[in-house]
């Protein structure tokens, strides 16, 4: 199954697994699903932007991709902490089942933590990849539509769905709604401004390293 997926830390691994572990035992477990939320935030950025970013030269480029880093980050933590609250453990099972779906094992049997994807989707980005690496030209403009699409699959996942195991009220299920409809708008605004413009060597640190993120399995 295609899959994007990064490696969790130590700390997140063990949330997640302790989560599945407890599921059906009478001790609450939305501190824990609380927990598990705020680290995937602060890890899939991490994973996806901030590591790589911190290879480019200092440039308008980096200071970019690094606010932007910030402002996701801080935008979803502020509205994780408005959504997430006491819950009983029928609810927070979802949560809990939602976290094991994001759980994936590559063919070396190493976790990692993400969402399947469009088979054509992957294999469009990591041939993308394969060409900047090899030093061919590659299609900016097919490369920007392609990570679009990854980032729209993205908040789908990590927020929308898993917004919808909240059991969230009216007021706040619309609160997750346009939080998520900010943050894919923001995304796809730092899209064109980055891609477009990277120079040879950041677009190869880029390839490089984001390839090692999605899989064929």
């Amino acid at each position: 199954m295609p899959f994007f997926g990064f490696v969790p830390s130590e700390n997140l691994l063990n949330s997640i697994q302790d989560g599945i572990e407890k599921k059906n035992s009478n001790e609450p477990l939305y501190l824990l699903r609380d927990k598990t939320a705020l680290l995937i935030n602060d890890e899939i950025i991490d994973a996806i932007l901030t590591n790589v970013v911190h290879h480019f030269p200092v440039s308008d480029k980096r200071d970019t991709a690094e606010k932007l880093a910030g402002y996701i980050k801080s935008t979803v933590a502020v509205l994780l902490k408005q959504l997430l609250s006491k819950a009983p453990n029928d609810v927070v099972r979802d949560s809990i089942a939602f976290s094991e779906r994001s759980l994936f094992k590559d063919t070396t049997g190493r976790y990692h933590v993400g969402e399947a994807l469009d088979l054509s989707l992957v294999n469009n980005l990591k041939a993308c990849f394969a060409d900047v690496m090899a030093d061919k030209e590659v299609d900016r403009t097919a490369l920007v539509e392609y990570y679009k699409q990854f980032a729209d699959a993205t908040v789908r996942h990590f927020m929308v769905e898993f917004n919808k195991t909240l059991g969230l009220g009216m007021i706040k299920a619309k609160v997750a709604d346009l939080g998520a409809v900010a943050v894919t708008k923001a995304v796809h605004i730092a899209i064109n401004k980055l891609i477009p413009h990277l120079s040879h060597d950041e677009l190869k640190a880029l390839a490089e390293y984001h390839d090692g993120l999605f899989f064929v399995e």
